[in-house]
């Protein structure tokens, strides 16, 4: 079973949801990292409920999460709700995003490809 956090928990992990531990901006919300007191990190997934489809996502991905737990997926942790506030609490990924992976290797094979275009 989930241990719950309590939004003010989330607030202080985040330093306030500040700006300087925001990781990325989706479709239905932000992610930001977060330390709680007992030096946790955590990436913390807030739904912006205010956006059309983002409680449904929210629940389907709640309900994908519990029933699998595939190796090549984040850890959900647990989640923080109530009525206008909903996050997951996740394992934070400290080499970045799939997303920056893929442009770092994009950039290292784009340097490499005119050497190699060279030696032909």
């Amino acid at each position: 079973m989930w241990r719950r956090y309590s939004h003010d928990e989330l607030l202080r992990a985040t330093d306030q949801f500040s700006e300087k531990n925001l990781i990325g901006i989706g479709s239905y919300g932000s992610v930001y990292k977060g330390r709680f007191l007992d030096g946790t990190e955590v990436a913390l997934k807030v739904f912006n409920l205010q956006h059309e489809g983002a409680l449904n996502s929210f629940d389907a991905e709640c309900e994908m999460l519990k029933n699998i737990r595939p190796r090549n997926l984040v850890k959900i942790i647990s989640s923080c709700t109530n009525h206008n506030f909903k996050a997951l609490i996740l394992e934070h990924m400290p080499n970045g995003s799939l997303e920056d992976c893929l442009k770092n290797l994009g950039s290292a094979s784009e340097e490499y490809m005119p050497r190699r275009r060279s030696q032909l």
